[in-house]
């Protein structure tokens, strides 16, 4: 299932948010840039089955944006919904969030990523959504090929996604939404203000708080690598330290072991993508480094 070409989602703007919107500029395989009269807006498709989870993510993110976190307001369309169906999909308009993505290697950036993401997950305490996924270690594929291709990986999902579930049987954690994408590149620090924002909220979910920070912590290069992030993000947030000291390592096991896997299924599918053969080898020693430390 393709996503729809530039001038089709100009053509769905038209039609179902009465608008004029200008040239579509591409952001990736399923979001486009696109002028609308002298604003900035993204229009987004994901595939019909991912329709409801789009939803949950966009009023989680209009929630946020109202507590000053640009999260990409989106704009309802003439009928009122949230998203409009299109070419085998849904599609929804948001407001473009300006700035820069944040750099994993600054560590005032760092600093801003944790800040933020602490921040987001603060004003969602209140929000609730039916279709926001379920975060759910037992739901994680435990069997397959690709996890054949390293003989520690199997084990490796296997034993984290244990480890987790008895965390969280039997410690009391934070719950709340989730982001479940919080990576350098869905930050955005406009110069001109200062202002962060977090984009990207369309795989928005429930679960422990500190499922985010572990894969914010994993996408700076782990722990080592994430100097000044989690600090930042426990002034900010409602996760007590004791908490993160006791949980987040399990997280961060289990988020790099998911992380091979999905490095793995790629190159067992068709090769996978330049650099994931060496991604998969950063990944297990970070895992061991990480499993060591439990």
């Amino acid at each position: 299932m393709a996503a729809p070409a530039a001038e089709q989602m100009r053509t769905t703007l038209r039609r179902s948010w009465q608008c004029n919107p200008g040239p579509c500029i591409p952001l990736g395989r399923d979001a486009w840039q696109v002028e609308i009269n002298n604003g900035q807006f993204v229009g987004k498709w994901v595939p019909m089955h991912r329709r409801s989870g789009l939803e949950a993510g966009l009023c989680a993110a209009e929630h946020v944006d109202t507590f000053g976190v640009g999260a990409g307001m989106p704009v309802r369309a003439a009928d009122g919904g949230l998203t409009v169906a299109a070419e085998d999909g849904a599609v929804a308009l948001l407001h473009l969030v300006p700035g820069r993505p944040l750099r994993a290697a600054d560590p005032l950036d760092r600093q801003w990523w944790g800040d933020t993401l602490g921040h987001a997950h603060r004003t969602l305490r209140q929000f609730t959504h039916p279709h926001l996924v379920k975060f759910d270690p037992a739901a994680v594929p435990h069997q397959g090929p690709h996890l054949d291709l390293e003989s520690w990986l199997g084990p490796a999902v296997r034993h984290t996604v244990a480890a987790v579930r008895r965390i969280m049987v039997t410690d009391q954690l934070t719950y709340g939404v989730l982001h479940n994408d919080p990576q350098a590149a869905h930050f955005r620090l406009d110069p001109s203000t200062g202002a962060v924002g977090l984009v990207g909220w369309s795989g928005a979910g429930v679960g422990p708080l500190l499922a985010d920070l572990a894969a914010a912590v994993l996408a700076a290069g782990g722990p080592a690598a994430a100097d000044g992030l989690e600090d930042a993000y426990l002034r900010a947030s409602r996760v007590p330290r004791d908490e993160c000291e006791a949980a987040l390592p399990a997280l961060l096991c289990l988020r790099a072991a998911l992380d091979a896997a999905g490095v793995a299924e790629r190159i067992h599918a068709d090769g996978g993508r330049l650099g994931d053969h060496a991604e998969l080898t950063r990944l297990a020693g970070l895992y061991t480094q990480l499993s060591d430390a439990l």
